[in-house]
């Protein structure tokens, strides 16, 4: 019976002193370990803020978030975070409160940084905000800018090319079939009638005749010479007359295209100032959070790489998991 007794006994000391550390173990990870003042910083977004989120004063923890409270003023909800930091901690009036985290997958933390003003705060003061830079909201803004700039001022500019020319296809295509096409028709048909063909054999004959008295003029040299030389005079004003009807054409067809893209650009002029307009704004942007792009992306893969050097040497991590040590103080 007694050593039920003391069985009992040791088995409710036991469990006593379990739960006393349990209670204790919860009391120091809320942060509220001594006596503290609180504080007030208003938002207008709070994603990823809940009761005990960390308070930091450049980057040493001081305290946590006991209170969010919505505040419904000039048709828009803040969020009034009440902070609970350490006793007697100095706050410079001119401090700024920066929701911040150090990595894409790590937790959020309000993070105080320390102004230059001589002026303390008072307890129940309000500190001044910063809201979070979001990094996804900043690229959902640039696709959204590439996308407008794609759908209202390129494509509308591709479609009016493309147009202009179909037309200009069209009217060559109707210039060949209908004026062309008829009038060498007509000229055939006349020579047809005409006696144009005898005309021509009795040139030839004539033709004939000179080249013969040529000949007999002429040696075999230079009659060698002579016959080399026309042929090739012959050859260069058969090539410049063609040079010369294509120019024509050629020219003629320019000024249609150039006076179509004249009243193109004329019309999409306000929407490619517009587009540029955007660009540039757009690229203002990314240079202007491209620092912080990088130094997330640098700790995001720092944390990957020690998150997988763990998993590698404790696969039961996964399982398990791992108590986090309590930060210095």
């Amino acid at each position: 019976m007694k050593r039920e007794n003391i069985n009992y006994a040791v088995v409710g000391s036991f469990v006593l002193i379990v739960a006393a550390s349990f209670f204790v173990f919860l009391y120091q990870i809320t942060g509220s370990s001594g006596p503290t003042d609180k504080y007030y910083v208003t938002y207008n977004n709070v994603a990823g803020i809940k009761f005990g989120t960390p308070v930091s004063f450049e980057g040493y923890q001081i305290g946590q978030v006991e209170e969010i409270i919505p505040i419904r003023q000039d048709g828009k909800t803040n969020y009034r975070l009440a902070l609970s930091i350490k006793e007697d901690w100095p706050v410079p009036q001119d401090s700024v409160a920066k929701i911040i985290a150090s990595g894409l997958l790590a937790a959020v933390t309000i993070d105080i940084e320390e102004g230059v003003s001589d002026i303390l705060l008072e307890p129940e003061s309000e500190i001044e905000s910063r809201e979070a830079t979001n990094l996804f909201a900043a690229v959902n803004e640039v696709a959204e800018d590439i996308r407008s700039i794609s759908k209202d001022g390129i494509k509308p500019l591709l479609d009016n090319l493309n147009n202009q020319i179909n037309s200009i296809s069209y009217e060559f295509t109707d210039l060949t079939k209908n004026t062309v096409r008829p009038m060498v028709e007509k000229i055939s048909i006349q020579i047809d009638k005409s006696d144009i063909v005898n005309k021509v054999d009795k040139l030839i004959n004539n033709l004939n005749q000179t080249s013969e008295i040529l000949k007999k003029m002429i040696n075999n040299r230079n009659q060698e010479n002579l016959a080399s030389f026309l042929d090739s005079m012959s050859d260069i004003s058969a090539n410049t007359d063609e040079l010369v009807g294509n120019l024509d054409e050629t020219r003629k067809t320019m000024d249609i295209v150039l006076e179509n893209v004249g009243d193109m650009v004329e019309t999409n002029s306000n929407k490619l100032d517009s587009s540029l307009t955007d660009l540039q704004k757009t690229l203002s942007v990314i240079s202007t959070h491209i620092d912080a792009i990088t130094h997330h992306l640098e700790g995001s893969s720092r944390n990957m790489h020690e998150f997988t050097r763990q998993i590698k040497e404790n696969p039961g991590l996964l399982i398990r998991g791992s108590a986090q040590t309590e930060e210095a103080k």
